[in-house]
């Protein structure tokens, strides 16, 4: 069993969906985008710190600054092409979990988990 799981785990790593995600993956490891998202992630910090004064004070400001990072972050050709490439390998690999899983039981549920 671990010799069948091991080939697959070769063949999904030959395949070119999951080496076009490792490239663009590695894409996302730059001084801007690192940058993007480190500015990004603190301005959401100290929305929720000051959301607990929103009847005292006016978040406006920094609820357009977290706009404007996140449109910087949705137009980014390096993150944009990485998020096709995540979804490209997820439906591959859900694909091989439904033709794995598939004849097990009528009852297994392989759609993807949601939260």
């Amino acid at each position: 069993m671990e010799e069948i799981l091991d080939k697959l785990i070769t063949e999904i790593k030959l395949d070119q969906r999951y080496i076009d995600y490792v490239e663009a993956e590695k894409k996302l490891h730059n001084q801007e985008i690192d940058s993007l998202l480190h500015e990004y992630q603190n301005k959401l910090n100290q929305y929720d710190e000051l959301k607990k004064y929103n009847q005292y004070i006016d978040n406006q400001e920094i609820k357009d600054e977290i706009r404007d990072l996140k449109k910087k972050i949705a137009s980014n050709e390096d993150i944009l092409d990485y998020y096709c490439k995540y979804h490209r390998l997820n439906d591959f690999l859900d694909e091989i979990t439904k033709v794995v899983f598939g004849g097990i039981s009528n009852e297994l549920d392989l759609s993807p988990y949601q939260l």
